[in-house]
């Protein structure tokens, strides 16, 4: 037993150990896919990728507008203002952090202290909702398609459409709670529906500050979920 145990200390002292090598890499990873996208694409592909980001926030806003904070208002009676008192205690995290892992017990302290919604709701619905509840990821899928069909000239017909959405909701599903984790089955995603994957690499480079969004759209509908079920059981 002690054998044992002393395997799994010095394994996951190598693995960090890989993990540190790798992190400290990355910034010479990140320059070198930028470097390669602007001598593959020109220095036009700087605006494209500003221009995706400011779009990724804007559908984050609108869909946490609409989706999240009128119905729980409208069902609960929960005000805008008090609704982003208690969450924004959970964005700091997620916008930090950028994993709904790490974030989850920040998310599951203010359902329950602050939204007061019960223990066992919220810890149901929270956790479950991390695993399958990814708003922000159903964005972010649905505008990478967008976002490289549109540089590559690529029309998406009505059946590719529905197709994408089949293909992002499982994928979405799948989706682990780490920080870019979003990168690997982007790549997957694109490959699925047919469209280029080369872009991958400078949209690997400033994922970070799209994940930001993402992440945080992803807390906010487990709370919110949890929010408007725990208004529901109250109603029964």
């Amino acid at each position: 037993m002690v054998k044992k145990q002393n395997l799994l200390k010095t394994s996951s002292k190598v693995i960090f150990k890989v993990l540190n090598y790798i992190m400290e890499l990355t910034p010479i990873g990140v320059i070198s896919l930028m470097a390669y996208a602007v001598a593959e694409y020109g220095p036009g592909i700087f605006s494209a990728l500003g221009l995706y980001i400011v779009t990724a926030y804007v559908a984050c806003i609108i869909a946490f507008i609409i989706v999240m904070l009128i119905p729980v208002w409208l069902y609960t009676g929960l005000t805008p203002i008090a609704f982003l008192k208690g969450i924004y205690k959970v964005w700091l995290v997620s916008l930090a952090t950028t994993s709904s892992a790490v974030t989850l017990p920040t998310t599951i302290r203010v359902t329950s202290n602050d939204f007061k919604v019960s223990d066992s709701i919220t810890n149901f619905v929270v956790p479950l909702g991390t695993t399958i509840n990814m708003a922000g990821g159903a964005i972010s899928f649905s505008l990478l398609a967008v976002f490289v069909s549109d540089f590559y000239d690529i029309s998406l017909g009505v059946g590719q459409i529905i197709y994408l959405i089949f293909i992002a909701t499982l994928i979405n599903m799948a989706a682990p709670g780490i920080p870019g984790g979003g990168i690997v089955l982007g790549a997957s995603f694109l490959s699925l529906l047919g469209l280029p994957i080369e872009l991958m690499g400078p949209i690997a480079a400033i994922y970070r500050i799209l994940d930001m969004a993402y992440t945080t759209m992803n807390i906010t509908g487990d709370s919110a979920a949890a929010v408007l079920i725990g208004e529901s059981e109250k109603r029964r």
